[in-house]
């Protein structure tokens, strides 16, 4: 079912992700060791969505120019030797740390929409819900054993070590970007208009599906800063009433439920390959659903069991969506849709950590997830009328 080059897009980038993973867990070690300070440490993530966000914003200017395999193979290399260079100034250049961790985070924002616009011109139309589910599934399992790997790593080996050794996790996906290969001319869709930097935003408020896509992951993206760490552990330790390590618990119910729900997509992906707007409705529905139980829940236990049942359900929507706009966009415009869209996201994501912490400073942990509760159910009504487009298409094509 699978071909070589997406067996290549799938390891280099599970590698890419561990190594990500592995690299943020050191540096933040080594940045409040150094400082002793909450602030500069916080300030990692801060840096790391904005730069993102400015590296997918750029992002078109290199694919008029490059094909998106060598986008990903060049942003790789290029991590690599910023990964070298950080690893050996650890210890003397915070300043040079953080102008590192800027430009390895601005090439993140290349290489996410190329991987993901990449994608459909990699594998058969009938098995892209699977090709989809396959990397979500390598990006949640990563990132839930990553994150405990990394901080035992750190403790065992030190932050130095860690980051030389991500350096060779880098080293090789960098390789693996290499056996992708080039896409013949004659796999891509030819262009029928002129691309430049605008492109992906004016396919994006051209066509309806698309913009009710984007606008709906504008409103998931504003509810999801209630999960950082600055808002769910006031949340454990004020309303549950329990102590730090429940955090813990609560997060790893999430991924596990994350992974266990991209497996069952992935084994029944051919019956629902013909329903992907269904699944996305639902999948909405039950992220609302179940926000609004995690808010209401006082027992730790229960909010364990919501937290768990949320993966599946916000992985549904997360696939299926993303499998409607691979599907939506013209093989040539595709990667300046992503690009597009991976920067609202990630501005999305900023706007919301922030607003969502005043919330909770303003009105408590509590009443912070019954605000995402909310925005969530505004996105079930853009997600209910992209269903009813999809559903209409079907009806007069059908007569």
């Amino acid at each position: 079912m699978w071909n070589k080059r997406f067996l290549f897009l799938w390891a280099g980038q599970s590698l890419a992700n561990l190594g990500d993973v592995f690299y943020i867990v050191a540096v933040i070690t080594v940045i409040y060791t150094a400082t002793d300070s909450i602030f500069f440490t916080s300030m990692v993530p801060v840096v790391n969505v904005t730069m993102r966000s400015a590296g997918s914003l750029t992002a078109p200017l290199l694919f008029r120019r490059f094909s998106l395999q060598r986008i990903l193979f060049a942003s790789q290399a290029v991590k690599t030797a910023l990964l070298v260079i950080a690893a050996a100034a650890a210890e003397e250049g915070r300043l040079l740390l953080f102008v590192l961790i800027a430009l390895i985070a601005y090439l993140d924002g290349w290489a996410t929409p190329a991987r993901n616009a990449l994608v459909p011109r990699l594998v058969p139309r009938d098995v892209l819900l699977r090709a989809n589910g396959l990397l979500a599934a390598s990006d949640q399992t990563v990132y839930f054993a990553g994150w405990a790997a990394g901080g035992i790593a750190v403790v065992m080996l030190g932050a130095d070590n860690v980051l030389w050794g991500t350096v060779g996790a880098y080293g090789l996906a960098a390789w693996a970007m290499l056996g992708i290969g080039y896409v013949p001319r004659s796999e891509m869709e030819e262009q029928t208009e002129k691309t430049d930097w605008m492109t992906g935003w004016k396919w994006i408020r051209r066509e309806s599906r698309l913009r009710l896509i984007v606008v709906m992951d504008v409103l998931i993206g504003l509810s999801s800063g209630v999960w950082i760490a600055a808002i769910i552990l006031p949340f454990v330790l004020k309303v549950l009433g329990q102590g730090e390590e429940w955090w813990g618990y609560i997060n790893a119910g999430y991924m596990l439920g994350s992974i266990i729900g991209v497996s069952v997509l992935m084994a029944a992906a051919q019956r629902l390959q013909q329903h992907l707007t269904r699944w996305i409705l639902l999948g909405t529905i039950g992220a609302s659903i179940l926000t609004f139980l995690f808010a209401g829940s006082s027992d730790q236990f229960a909010a364990l069991l919501f937290s768990l049942l949320l993966g599946p359900v916000f992985q549904m929507q997360l696939i299926a969506k993303q499998t409607v706009l691979q599907q939506a966009a013209p093989e040539s415009t595709l990667p300046y849709v992503m690009s597009a869209k991976d920067t609202i996201d990630s501005l999305s994501f900023g706007l919301s950590a922030l607003l969502m912490g005043a919330f909770a400073e303003w009105q408590g942990p509590r009443a912070v997830y019954y605000l995402s509760a909310v925005l969530l159910a505004g996105a079930v009504f853009l997600s209910l009328r992209i269903h009813q487009a999809r559903s209409a298409k079907s009806v007069n094509v059908s007569s």
